[in-house]
């Protein structure tokens, strides 16, 4: 979801802080072992607040922690379904990676495979959705339109049959980071019920030129590597800061000076990443369901000039909504 804005901050908080966090992470967790393969659902987020919303419905297992090529996964339940849940990092190419990387790592091999894929996160909204809503595209697109790919028709119908209650007034949540349970801190109420809107047409692209864009290391909870709430969340960890900023900077940071909303009244829900993980799991014949919470668009209370001021602002209820959404669906679901 988050476009050109985050330059100047990324830039800012990267200099001050990537120089002197060391690269090294430990090794690759060893595989998890059970008696026969265990299909679970993968759940992505893209940055550590919406991954945190994610965390909090999650029951983590005993040994939840499985690292592949950088990666952290963890494992644990949520409305009693068995999860895979995980922080791709902002943009196509982190999301693309990290949904691959998990087809790569969790197969019967391992004794743990993925049998769906579920995204939840936030997004610019469109004409027919106000901030704090939550929508669940029918399909999603990677070239603005030109072409369309589905969702799975019987998650949408599970999607469609749910009831959920979703949250009206905004928290600041935990932008530094400070601890894994910050303060609830009420910020505004919307006056309104979010509504949940299933069906439509979402978006996902980004301003990176092919390029991955790199986190920073203890930058937050949108710059970030890790969720807040990471059961081993560490100062150490760089993510691909270190292997991403050089090309990022060369390549893709004139193009994201270009700030742009990131809603479009065409699209339920515009962000950056969706599609690309349903790109993965549609190659892999897996079902898939994008969920996003709209942090930026109509019905805004304050009347803030758009994003990236909307995002930053609305960022929380709209991840917390959009968790609430995929906790709910993944309880009700009788998929896998």
């Amino acid at each position: 979801m988050l476009k050109p804005f985050r330059v100047a901050l990324v830039l800012a908080v990267a200099l001050s802080v990537g120089a002197g966090v060391a690269a090294a992470e430990p090794g690759d967790a060893p595989g998890v072992t059970t008696d026969s393969c265990e299909q679970r659902t993968l759940v992505l987020s893209a940055f550590p607040a919406e991954a945190d919303a994610v965390l909090s419905h999650t029951a983590l297992d005993r040994h939840p922690v499985v690292r592949a090529d950088r990666r952290h996964y963890y494992l644990g339940t949520i409305g009693g379904k068995k999860v895979i849940v995980a922080m791709t990092g902002i943009g196509l190419v982190n999301a693309t990676e990290t949904a691959q990387t998990a087809f790569a790592r969790f197969t019967c091999a391992s004794s743990v495979s993925i049998g769906a894929v579920v995204f939840s996160g936030v997004a610019g909204g469109g004409a027919r959705v106000n901030i704090g809503d939550v929508t669940v595209p029918a399909r999603w697109t990677l070239d603005q339109g030109a072409t369309f790919h589905p969702v799975d028709p019987g998650m949408l119908a599970a999607a469609q049959a749910l009831s959920v209650d979703l949250e009206s007034v905004n928290y600041l949540g935990n932008p530094i980071c400070l601890c894994k349970n910050a303060p609830r801190i009420r910020l505004i109420d919307l006056k309104r019920q979010p509504r949940l809107v299933v069906g439509g047409d979402g978006s996902s692209s980004d301003n990176n030129n092919g390029q991955a864009f790199p986190c920073v290391p203890n930058g937050g909870d949108v710059f970030g590597c890790q969720p807040c709430s990471a059961p081993d969340r560490s100062l150490l960890y760089t993510g691909n800061f270190f292997q991403a900023a050089g090309p990022w900077l060369q390549n893709s940071l004139v193009s994201n000076l270009n700030i742009a909303s990131t809603s479009n009244p065409a699209f339920d829900a515009t962000d950056n990443e969706t599609a690309a993980v349903q790109a993965v799991a549609d190659a892999h014949g897996t079902p898939f369901l994008g969920i996003r919470g709209i942090s930026d668009g109509a019905g805004d209370p304050l009347h803030l000039p758009g994003f990236p001021f909307e995002f930053f602002f609305y960022k929380q209820i709209a991840a917390e909504n959009a968790a609430r959404v995929a906790a709910a669906f993944l309880q009700s679901w009788t998929g896998i």
